[in-house]
């Protein structure tokens, strides 16, 4: 009994204590947001006293409007830009057309004609910087200097004011013609839009910009478009009718470039195709030894993958063997397989021309589609070329002599046959011409296996690519400057003696 009592009032006393607890916390909780308020309550009288308001002041406060950034159509981005698909020059007025027919004489010299139009053109096209940075180079490649005009001064108003307008047009131009260029009799250049237009197009602006993205199309047109659009300008304003006839041609020439130049690049990336590597892999050609799947150092992230695996070309040249090949051919193959080997018995460098393309028929696609072992290859058709004689420049390393029987020497001729996936021949075009190595084997099969370069139907190399970047040598050399042996101690002693 005494036990349960005792344990009756220590419950009891806890319980009594905890009331106290509660109730000193909340006395305690009261008190600090007493505090808090009285303290903010000063520090709100402090800042009504140190600081009066605006409205105590009679002052009535206006808020700062935020800027608001100019649309598209106020900053111009919207503006015609002259280069749109369907965009012609606005008809010109009476006072213009006689203005230009002054500027544009036929009596004129050529450099000076062409001279003011391109400065007229430029001023009337809202070029950004890939377009003039095709424009500059378009000129620069056909012999027109960009840069301004040395020692001609600036315009001014009041010295220049008997000047016609052809005068100030030549004299605000960056782009001139120098007068050994203007196609005159005795001048080292003669006027060519056509060869120039198919030089630039073919052979510079490939090298110049990158046209192996996704949209080689669309780059492609981007860049004929500015040429396009200059060529309108000329035609339009009349501003050469002597070489109206080379305009429309080069203007044709774009339209071609359009279509064959996308179809070029790609080509280049997928020649020589699978059938031509698998021959090179497995007799010894150029590409042996490149497959890198199995390599060590070949890692899972590798997006392009080199050459192919000798268990792969095995099956790819023996399925098209057996494809295309003659009783005769598959013979050989077999007696000289088991012999010793295929080997090659010529190689040689040859610049070709497409002639004519027959992809793989239904049968030969149904028998690759039928076939088990043929699973994952691509059908293999022909492509017949044949030599292309290509006007390359002299070697310069050659005696005159030497050069003049390379010119006379006769050059036949050759066609050739290959064997070359479909895949390949989807991008190929008949004209399309390729440098390349061919290699001939034992068992009388040709392929080929290195790609130099593939170019479009209308390929031109101009002696102006043998002089891009080429500068004038000068008659004596400069002098060399005096060397000035100058230390630092020399200068600091010199510097200390005129302080005293």
């Amino acid at each position: 009994m005494a036990d349960c009592k005792e344990d009756d009032i220590n419950l009891a006393l806890d319980q009594k204590l905890q009331v106290p607890i509660e109730e000193e916390q909340g006395e305690v909780n009261e008190a600090a947001q007493t505090n808090d308020n009285e303290d903010q309550d000063h520090k709100t009288s402090e800042q009504n006293h140190a600081t009066p308001s605006a409205s105590d002041m009679g002052v009535s406060l206006v808020k700062k409007k935020k800027k608001k950034s100019k649309s598209k159509s106020k900053r111009g981005l919207t503006a015609p830009t002259g280069f749109e698909e369907y965009y012609v020059d606005v008809p010109l007025t009476l006072a213009e057309h006689e203005l230009e027919k002054g500027i544009y004489d036929p009596s004129n010299p050529f450099n000076e004609r062409i001279e003011c139009a391109i400065q007229r053109y430029a001023a009337k096209r809202n070029m950004d910087s890939a377009r003039k940075n095709v424009f500059d180079k378009y000129l620069a490649y056909g012999g027109i200097e960009c840069g301004p005009k040395q020692f001609f001064g600036g315009l001014n108003t009041a010295d220049n004011s008997d000047m016609t307008a052809t005068d100030i047009a030549l004299m605000k131009a960056t782009h001139f013609v120098a007068i050994d260029r203007d196609g005159n009799d005795g001048a080292n250049y003669i006027v060519d839009f056509e060869a120039c237009a198919k030089a630039f197009l073919s052979v510079r602006l490939p090298q110049v910009f990158d046209l192996s993205s996704e949209n080689t199309e669309q780059d492609v047109k981007s860049k004929t478009t500015v040429i396009r659009n200059f060529l309108n300008y000329l035609l339009y304003h009349d501003v050469c009718p002597e070489y109206a006839e080379q305009i429309r041609a080069a203007q044709r020439v774009c339209d071609l470039a359009d279509k064959e130049l996308p179809m070029a690049m790609r080509s280049r990336f997928r020649l020589p195709g699978d059938f031509n590597t698998a021959c090179s892999e497995l007799f010894g050609g150029s590409l042996q030894g490149l497959h890198t799947a199995n390599s060590e150092w070949a890692t899972e992230k590798e997006s392009v993958e080199v050459g192919i695996s000798l268990a792969e070309a095995r099956k790819t040249f023996k399925i098209a063997l057996a494809v295309y090949g003659s009783h005769e051919l598959a013979r050989r193959f077999r007696d000289q397989n088991t012999a010793g080997g295929v080997k090659i018995v010529s190689e040689y460098d040859a610049d070709l021309e497409i002639a004519a393309i027959e992809p793989a028929d239904e049968t030969i696609r149904n028998f690759y589609q039928h076939l088990p072992a043929a699973e994952g290859l691509d059908p293999v058709g022909k492509l017949r070329a044949k030599s292309w004689l290509q006007k390359n420049p002299t070697p310069r390393d050659m005696t005159h002599e030497e050069a003049l029987l390379a010119q006379n020497s006769e050059k036949t001729v050759e066609i050739y046959e290959f064997w070359v996936n479909d895949y390949v021949l989807d991008k190929c075009f008949v004209g399309m011409k390729f440098r390349t190595t061919i290699r001939e084997l034992s068992i009388g099969l040709i392929f080929f296996d290195s790609i130099f370069g593939v170019w479009c139907s209308f390929f031109t190399l101009l002696p102006n690519e043998a002089i891009m970047g080429w500068r004038q040598v000068e008659d004596e050399p400069l002098p060399m400057r005096e060397k000035v042996d100058i230390s630092l101690n020399d200068m600091a002693g010199n510097e200390g003696g005129e302080g005293k």
